[in-house]
C-alpha cells in the first residue's frame, strides 16, 4: 500500500535518488568532497548475474582445467567448444590417414609399374585396397570415421596393422560423437543457462508501505512453468576499515518479508524494511543515500519444474540505481471477459513518484478502510 499527500501529483519520471537535493547541497557536497578524492564504487555481481572476478596467476591452472575436462568443456563459450570438436575430427582424419599412408608404404603399396601399372609392393594384396596415393588415403579415413564406405576402398587380410588402425579409429569416431552430443546436451539444459529466465528491476526504490520505511525491488519468471521452492537473499557488500588500517570486504544479509520465500507466479516486489535492525538505517535520507558506498546483492535460488534441476539468477544494485520517494506501478490487471489475469509487462521497471512524509497511523487506517 502506497499513502501519497493530496497535493502531490502523480509523476512517471525518473525522479531518482537525489529527490530531496538542491543545488545548494550538491554544490556544497562537491566543494566538501572533491571528485577526484571520492571513491568509485566497483560491482561485484554484474547487471546480468556475472561475477565481475577474475583470477590470476593461479598455480597449475590449466591442469586443474585438463583434470576436470568434462566441466571445462560445459563451461566453454560455444564457439570455442565447437571449434574443438570440429578440430577433433579435421585431427583424427588426418592422423589415422597418415598412419595407414605409412604402413602402405612400408608395404609397398603406392609402388607401381610405369608401363603395365602393377602394384611392386610385398604380398599378393595392398593392406588398403583402392588407395593409390595420400588424397585417396584421406577419403579412406574419412569413410571409415563417418561409417559411410566401404565401396572401393576398404581395408584387406594382408596386413593386421590397418585392421588395428581401423577399430582405433572406429572407437575414437563414437568417443568424439557420443561427447560431443553429451556436451551439446548438457550446455543446453545446464541450470546455468536457466538464469536468463528470470527478470529483475533495472532499480530499486525506497518509500514507505505499512508505515514502514522500504527497500523495494521487482523480479519476474516470463516462463509459463515458474521455477518452484524460490529462495531471495539479499546481500549488502561494503568495504569496512579494521582498527589496523585494513580494508576488507564484508558482506550482510538484509532480512526480507516472508524471509524471502515467494511465489512468482507474477511480477512480485520484493521487500526489506529499514529498521533499527537494517544496515541501512544510517541512510536517513536521499542525501545520505546519494553519497552512499555499497552495492546490494541479489540472489534467487529455484528448482526448475521441468528438469528438476536447482537454478540461480543473480543481480545487484548500487547506490545510484536505488530511487529515493518513488514506487513501482500496479501491473496486475483482471479481464472480466477472458477471466484471467493480465500482466502490462511494459510498465515492469516504471516508478511513480510518492510522498516520503511517513503517514500518522489514523490516516493509514482511514485510507485502508477506503480502499477495503
Amino acid at each position: 500500500m502506497i499513502f501519497l499527500s493530496k497535493n502531490l501529483p502523480f509523476s512517471f519520471d525518473w525522479v531518482g535518488s537525489t529527490i530531496e537535493l538542491n543545488n545548494d547541497e550538491i554544490n556544497k557536497d562537491s566543494q566538501e568532497t572533491p571528485p577526484t578524492l571520492r571513491k568509485r564504487v566497483n560491482r561485484v555481481i554484474g547487471k546480468n548475474g556475472r561475477e565481475n572476478v577474475s583470477y590470476r596467476k593461479v598455480p597449475q591452472k590449466s591442469w586443474r582445467y585438463i583434470r576436470d575436462f568434462v566441466t571445462t568443456l560445459i563451461e566453454l563459450d560455444w564457439k570455442y567448444m565447437l571449434t574443438m570438436f570440429l578440430g577433433s575430427y579435421f585431427f583424427t582424419w588426418f592422423f589415422f590417414a597418415g598412419l595407414c599412408y605409412m604402413v602402405a608404404i612400408s608395404h609397398g603399396d603406392l609402388l607401381f609399374d610405369a608401363e603395365t601399372g602393377q602394384r611392386l609392393g610385398e604380398g599378393t594384396a595392398p593392406c588398403i585396397v583402392g588407395v593409390y596415393d595420400f588424397t585417396s588415403m584421406l577419403i579412406y579415413s574419412i569413410e571409415t570415421q563417418t561409417t559411410i564406405g566401404f565401396g572401393e576402398k576398404y581395408p584387406s587380410e594382408e596386413c593386421p596393422e590397418t585392421i588395428f588402425l581401423f577399430i582405433v579409429q572406429i572407437i575414437c569416431s563414437i568417443a568424439i560423437e557420443g561427447g560431443m552430443i553429451s556436451i551439446i546436451y548438457a550446455k543446453t539444459a545446464r541450470p546455468a543457462k536457466q538464469i536468463t529466465k528470470l527478470k529483475f528491476s533495472d532499480k530499486a526504490v525506497i518509500c514507505y508501505r505499512d508505515l514502514n520505511l522500504c527497500l523495494i525491488f521487482r523480479v519476474c519468471d516470463l516462463r509459463q512453468q515458474q521455477i518452484i521452492d524460490t529462495k531471495i537473499r539479499l546481500y549488502m557488500i561494503v568495504d569496512r576499515p579494521t582498527r589496523e588500517g585494513e580494508l576488507i570486504k564484508t558482506h550482510t544479509e538484509l532480512k526480507l518479508e516472508g524471509n524471502g520465500h515467494q511465489i512468482i507466479v507474477w511480477p512480485e516486489t520484493v521487500c526489506h524494511i529499514i529498521d533499527k535492525t537494517s544496515p541501512l538505517y544510517r541512510y536517513k535520507t536521499a542525501k545520505d543515500f546519494n553519497a552512499a558506498q555499497f552495492e546490494l546483492y541479489v540472489s534467487i535460488v529455484g528448482t526448475s519444474p521441468t528438469t528438476a534441476q536447482v537454478t540461480e539468477a543473480r543481480t545487484s544494485y548500487l547506490p545510484r540505481e536505488i530511487f529515493w520517494g518513488q514506487s513501482f506501478i500496479n501491473l496486475i490487471n483482471y479481464d472480466v471477459v477472458n477471466e484471467r489475469y493480465v500482466i502490462d509487462y511494459s510498465n515492469f521497471n516504471t516508478t511513480i513518484s510518492v510522498d516520503m512524509a511517513k503517514p500518522l497511523e489514523d490516516e493509514a487506517d482511514s485510507v485502508t478502510k477506503k480502499l477495503n
